[in-house]
């Protein structure tokens, strides 16, 4: 089985075309994340937002007018997606957390809407802001996990510093959310690693019987060609084997592009790197059904 464990919705496509582009790309299930919650969802394009003079600051919007009305508009979205095609999309819900009811939005999400997990990108907040904490502690109440971004950010302004995968070791004091960095945090490969282990250092800190790392790798490029053999190499080498997860970034209009990625890390897996079948299967499905629970 092939899990596309990262895939973006700009809020305009529709079930077929999803479903024919995974079947294009012999997809069997995919993680879709609503649009995020700014005016320019709903568009057929993707409005990058212009740099302006200056450095922006901690806790600035890179969109304007990203509203709660937008959020729950977005989580109605990919919902009705969801519903028409359960056994093969996955919802997520992309959530900004600096919404006054993020909490109460991301309950709703998962309770009333169904969503299976959330997806959060640091624009110009921390993951160790206190602010979030709430939203740490409402995801391990409702048992799902969170994809973050993590590495370098394309699309939004100077947020990258935000989203170095160090960041995310206050994740430590959340035992119970299971929780993914994006990309193998590109460029900062090493260090996201690094971090992967110490939470499968954390296991012996933990009382009672837990087995499982809480921290997944999320190996969507992320990584360019030339870095990406590196990367996937790296992560098998230090015993993350059962916690990488194949991805695309693909959009879920045009989902048929997947198959590139999909025969591109096969080649790398199989012919460059040599790792046997039971960690190409783990890497392509069976780990990202583990990271959500459904296995």
């Amino acid at each position: 089985m092939i899990v596309d464990c990262h895939v973006h919705s700009l809020g305009v496509e529709k079930v077929d075309a999803i479903l024919k582009g995974m079947d294009k790309a012999g997809i069997d299930r995919a993680v879709i994340f609503s649009p995020y919650p700014s005016p320019y969802m709903g568009r057929e394009e993707r409005i990058i937002p212009k740099t302006m003079a200056g450095v922006t600051r901690h806790l600035e919007f890179s969109y304007p007018n990203v509203t709660s009305e937008k959020q729950r508009e977005a989580v109605e979205f990919i919902a009705g997606i969801q519903r028409e095609a359960p056994d093969r999309v996955i919802g997520f819900i992309w959530l900004e957390p600096r919404l006054k009811d993020a909490v109460q939005i991301l309950e709703w999400a998962v309770t009333s809407k169904e969503l299976k997990g959330v997806k959060m990108i640091p624009d110009h907040w921390y993951p160790y802001d206190e602010f979030m904490y709430p939203i740490y502690r409402k995801a391990e109440e409702l048992n799902i996990p969170i994809l973050f971004h993590s590495g370098i950010l394309y699309g939004f302004k100077d947020s990258s510093r935000f989203c170095r995968p160090v960041n995310y070791e206050v994740l430590l004091s959340f035992p119970n959310l299971r929780f993914a960095l994006a990309h193998v945090s590109w460029p900062w490969v090493d260090e996201c690693i690094a971090l992967w282990g110490r939470f499968r250092a954390a296991l012996e800190e933990i009382e009672g019987e837990r087995k499982e790392v809480q921290m997944f790798i999320d190996a969507t490029p992320g990584t360019p060609l030339i870095y990406r053999k590196d990367a996937l190499q790296k992560v098998m080498a230090f015993g993350a084997e059962d916690y990488i997860m194949f991805g695309t970034d693909c959009t879920a209009g045009r989902l048929e592009y997947g198959k590139y990625h999909v025969e591109r890390d096969l080649a790398i897996l199989r012919q460059v790197i040599g790792v046997p079948k039971d960690t190409v299967d783990k890497f392509l499905g069976r780990n990202a059904l583990r990271f959500l629970g459904l296995k």
